[in-house]
């Protein structure tokens, strides 16, 4: 099967005058060959529950299924690909994987997110979290209140799959490609920069949007709407046509937006940008940096970042952070410790802090190390960033302190 890779039309609005919101999305059938984004959405969301004021597009919700291997027979969209060779087996076995994967690791994060981040991480409408690839797995299950996640990565957006209704055509090697991206992830709880590069990087699996969807779709929940983005000189969050053309343009910033509902029925959203976060990319990157200084009442997340926060080519992107969020979660991976203003922050250790590995050797913090064993930290039990063995694991909370 030829993996064909389409853009999003374009969703005409209704009429200009008319300032209810409103839900637009064209009927699609089983052989559908235009996927439609549903663009119009709530013009204030409620952080309690949506009382029908949205509507899951079945298209991308089929995509989402499909990439994680859940596509049932009650789909109205892509239901020939229920019987396909190619898709059985990737189903089959990558639910044997999950299954495996959630009783491991993400049942031990859901639990630490009740017993630890609930009590010491003050609940925010957005999460910042950069360097993050697409991994709205971890975002997602450690911070389940949240109604927008800002994450960035230098990993492309990418396009939609397309998949085509030909029972002679082979899709084995987009699911062999979907796997080999999840490898790091799943064993070591981190995308590794290099490979993703290469996993995110070809044909049939061209950027983060694969792989959003498939962590969306698999932690239960479903698609409204997916949109290409960019922001604008002034830091606005601007919509481009469709994912080819967002492909193809030379643009700093390179977006997408997903809208999706939760399993307890709420209206949430993630937004991934890919961009160069050095100084060098964001201070030519005015509209970027404009944007974030505009959001407000965020929580900062930082894992598997490679230091980059240590040094000194990441200072703007450092002091948004270190400026707007209330607390900032992180391994030692993160922002160094002798970046905090010990005036302005409190700290809780979880975990225990030991050299970087080999890679990261020069990071050691000498003054983190001494601060984490007078102060003293909870275990975490399990795993987490480049230590990733449950005993080298830690994580710092910073809480910035009330005026």
């Amino acid at each position: 099967m030829r993996l064909r890779l389409i853009g999003y039309c374009a969703l005409i609005f209704a009429c200009a005058c008319d300032s209810s919101p409103k839900e637009n999305t064209k009927k699609v059938d089983s052989t559908a060959t235009v996927v439609d984004s549903l663009i119009v959405k709530p013009e204030k969301i409620d952080s309690t529950i949506i009382e029908a004021n949205y509507q899951v597009n079945d298209t991308l919700n089929a995509i989402a299924q499909i990439i994680g291997g859940s596509l049932n027979n009650e789909t109205k969209v892509y239901d020939y690909l229920i019987k396909n060779k190619d898709y059985l087996n990737f189903s089959n076995s990558f639910n044997t994987r999950w299954k495996k994967y959630d009783t491991t690791r993400i049942q031990k994060l859901k639990a630490f997110q009740s017993n630890v981040l609930s009590r010491n991480v003050q609940p925010t409408k957005t999460l910042f979290y950069p360097f993050s690839g697409p991994d709205i797995l971890y975002a997602h299950t450690f911070f389940p209140d949240v109604e927008h996640y800002i994450m960035i990565g230098l990993e492309p957006v990418g396009t939609l799959p397309k998949f085509t209704n030909n029972p002679e055509d082979s899709i084995a090697n987009y699911f062999n490609k979907i796997n080999s991206s999840l490898n790091a992830i799943l064993k070591f709880s981190f995308f590794r920069t290099e490979s993703m590069s290469k996993d995110l990087k070809n044909e049939e699996v061209d950027g983060t949007l694969h792989l959003l969807l498939l962590f969306l779709n698999r932690t239960g929940n479903s698609i409204v709407s997916a949109k290409p983005v960019s922001v604008d000189s002034a830091g606005i969050l601007i919509e481009k046509s469709n994912f080819i053309e967002l492909k193809k343009a030379n643009l700093r910033t390179k977006g997408v937006s997903i809208e999706f509902v939760t399993p307890q029925n709420q209206l949430k959203k993630v937004t991934y940008f890919s961009l160069n976060a050095a100084n060098d990319g964001l201070s030519k990157n005015k509209g970027f940096v404009a944007y974030l200084n505009q959001q407000s009442n965020f929580n900062t997340y930082l894992k598997g970042a490679s230091y980059l926060l240590h040094s000194a080519n990441f200072s703007i992107i450092r002091n948004i952070i270190l400026n707007g969020a209330k607390t900032v979660i992180q391994d030692d991976s993160g922002i160094a410790f002798r970046y905090f203003d010990k005036s302005k922050w409190d700290f809780k250790f979880f975990g225990d802090y030991v050299k970087p590995i080999s890679l990261f050797s020069k990071n050691y913090q000498k003054d983190l190390d001494s601060v984490w064993h007078q102060q003293g930290s909870e275990k975490i039990g399990f795993g987490i960033g480049y230590n990733f063995k449950d005993n080298n694991s830690n994580l710092l909370i910073a809480t910035k302190k009330n005026k």
